[in-house]
This record gives structure tokens, sequence and C-alpha cells, in this order.
């Protein structure tokens, strides 16, 4: 016999956060609480410069100025040629089941992204596992700096979405999502990058398909998180002479690995 217990959506991140506690808690602590403390607090405080220094670089940067440019580009042309179209395409259309469309917007909700990070942080900070606090620490500040921008932008903006609620543009749930994927790309290379970016997908089809954002705010929000996650992505991740230690995977040969690459 099977017991099915259904939790509500907004609960997901609660119970990602108390299993990984769990986990942990059951595992051991692999180093002293005094050195968990000296570890937490060494993180917190370069926590602000380094939050500064990632948010300058937002906009300092060619590459992310062209990026964020050519997003705002994009999405004022959807919006004012393709968003009622589009909406109109989506008018009383179900692809996905509504288990399934739920499921997908949890999976999209930041503060899911944000107890997945934290869990993470969590676990490596108490069993002192540099690689993974150092991951978890570089997703929640691009969380945490992509969060904070779109509430900017959300309250200039101040559109309706199409269900005519408040605040549709960007979309904070693509954002957040291509934010984490582009991280754990940076990190772990396309084997993991790819199905959290299909993931991304499906977030951005389920936030247009149940009226929650119009295509031109989930195509902003699709590049505004990508800059955001590359950009802290590429400050912390480790360089040999300059040179930048990324994952290295070839689907011709069946290998993978590391490679180091350097910008001209």
């Amino acid at each position: 016999m099977f017991i099915l217990i259904r939790f509500p959506p907004r609960t997901f991140p609660y119970l990602y956060t108390a299993l990984t506690a769990l986990a942990v808690s059951l595992g051991g602590c692999a180093v002293p609480g005094s050195q968990v403390r000296d570890n937490l607090k060494e993180d917190l405080l370069h926590m602000p410069g380094n939050f500064w220094q990632d948010s300058k670089m937002l906009v300092t940067q060619p590459r992310n100025a062209a990026i964020l440019l050519i997003g705002g580009a994009a999405s004022g042309y959807v919006r004012y040629v393709h968003d009622h179209k589009i909406e109109d395409y989506f008018q009383g259309r179900h692809t996905f089941r509504r288990d399934f469309n739920i499921g997908v917007g949890a999976a999209g909700n930041p503060l899911t992204h944000f107890a997945l990070a934290g869990s993470g942080y969590m676990y490596g900070l108490v069993r002192n596992d540099l690689h993974t606090r150092q991951v978890s620490g570089s997703l929640l500040e691009a969380l945490a700096l992509d969060g904070l921008i779109t509430l900017a932008l959300k309250g200039i903006a101040r559109d309706h979405c199409p269900n005519d609620e408040y605040y549709a543009w960007p979309s904070g749930h693509t954002s957040s999502s291509i934010a984490f994927a582009t991280v754990m790309n940076e990190y772990y290379g396309p084997r993991i990058g790819l199905p959290l970016y299909a993931l991304s997908g499906f977030v951005m089809y389920e936030r247009m398909e149940t009226g929650e954002h119009w295509a031109s705010d989930v195509v902003f929000g699709a590049a505004l998180g990508y800059v955001i996650g590359k950009t802290v992505a590429d400050r912390y991740k480790p360089q040999i002479f300059d040179m930048e230690i990324t994952p290295f995977f070839s689907p011709e040969l069946g290998v993978s690995g590391l490679a180091l690459k350097k910008r001209f």
C-alpha cells in the first residue's frame, strides 16, 4: 500500500531546506563549530564588496551591456508587435496537465532557488566542502542580485500581466531560473547546464501559458538572468596564469574533463 502526500507548491523551498538540514545533521559535523563560524564570518565579511563589484560589472563590461541592450530591444519589439498575438494563442490552451504546470512554476520560483543554494551552502560549510560552498555562494549572490534588480525594474515599469495582476516586466521566475542555470553551467559544464536551461524553457512557457507574464517579460528576464549568472560565476571561477578553468565535454569524442580558456 502506498500513501501519497501532496504538499502545496509554496512549501517546496522549505521542504528542500529541511531535508538538506536533516541530511547534514545525520551525516555528522566534519569540522569544529568554531571553524564553521570563522568560515561563515569570512564569507559575510567579503559579501558586500563582492556584491558591489559584481553590480558594477553588470553595466561596465561591454559584453554585459550589449546583451542587456539586445535583450531590452528584443523585449520592446515583442511587446509592441507580438505580445497580444501570443496571449491570444495561449487563451484556453493547456499544453500540459495542471500538476505539471504547478510543478514547473514551483521549480522556477526564486524561493526554490534560494532554498537549494542555501542548503548547498550550509552543507559545504558544515562538511568543510570548499567547492560546494563556493558554488552555492556564487548561486546565492547571483540570485540576490537578480532579485534586487528584478524588483527594482518591476517597481519602475509597474505594468500589468495578462491576468491583470501588477508587476509583469521582467519575469522574476525566468531571470532567476536562467541565472541559476548559468552559474551551474559555468561550474559543471553542459551536462548540468543544458538540463537546467531546458527546465528554464519550460518555466518561460508556463509563465506565458498561465497568463502570469507576457512574452516580452520572459525575453528580457532571460537576458538579465544570463548576464547576472555569467558575471558572478566568472569572477569566482579559479584561474591558472590568467586562464579560466572550465568544464570540457566533447560529444563527438565522448570525453569530458577540464580545459584552460583565455580571452585575447
